[in-house]
């Protein structure tokens, strides 16, 4: 017998239970094993790996609560709140299905923020730096928009694939000096930002028509909004 495809409905419920529990192997269950957990201290970005968070003490969240931002057959962005240490704390989370199973690639974290337009604004700002590096495969602006230690990360046959800022780099360099094609057209796009932390999601057409969807977590660094992990994929 076929085993079902995961939802993503049931594989959060799965995540804030074992969250809310302090089950460490079952939240990390649902976690990719490449992804960092990235914040903002002192002034600076610091990352945590998979590794790291799986060693660390195990702390219950029993008032952790979670709420889709956006959602495609394939990608999402979700964010939970809970309160640590008497703190009450917020993160932004990239969801990926993985051969059947959603997985947490990508995640921001930091302290519990009111939604601020100045704040969705940066975001915004991100995001067209990222839309004008794509419009002239300018190298430059693509490492203005996305933080150097983020992962750019597609999916293939539900398979991971992630490269670095600088691979991507590269690649605009070549497209740039062969004239690939560049034009694209946006069809929506949606951001949000809070205190340090920040996400965004845009859709647009190809030069050969097809749909994209990219979804991205950000952070408000010394240097400005910054990608940390932004997550893209076919989605016509």
């Amino acid at each position: 017998m076929i085993e079902a495809c995961d939802t993503l409905p049931a594989a959060m419920a799965a995540y804030t239970q074992a969250f809310r529990t302090g089950d460490a192997a079952a939240t990390l269950d649902r976690v990719q094993p490449s992804t960092v957990v990235y914040a903002m201290e002192g002034g600076e970005v610091v990352g945590q790996t998979r590794s790291a968070w799986k060693a660390a003490p195990a702390q219950p969240a029993l008032d952790l609560t979670t709420q889709v931002v956006s959602e495609g057959p394939r990608t999402a962005i979700v964010t939970a709140r809970w309160t640590q240490a008497g703190v009450a704390r917020r993160d932004y989370t990239l969801w990926a299905r993985l051969q059947c199973r959603w997985r947490i690639v990508g995640r921001v974290v930091g302290p519990e923020g009111p939604l601020e337009a100045s704040a969705a604004q940066g975001v915004r700002a991100a995001v067209d730096m990222k839309l004008r590096s794509d419009a002239g495969w300018n190298a430059a602006e693509l490492a203005q928009a996305i933080d150097p230690r983020a992962l750019v990360i597609t999916l293939d046959d539900e398979q991971i694939v992630a490269a670095s800022v600088a691979d991507w780099q590269a690649r605009y360099i070549v497209r740039a000096r062969t004239n690939y094609p560049s034009k694209q057209t946006a069809v929506a796009r949606a951001e949000e930002g809070r205190g340090d932390l920040g996400v965004a999601t845009w859709t647009f057409k190809s030069a050969s028509g097809a749909i994209y969807a990219d979804r991205a977590v950000l952070l408000r660094t010394r240097e400005g909004w910054r990608m940390l992990a932004l997550l893209w994929v076919r989605e016509d």
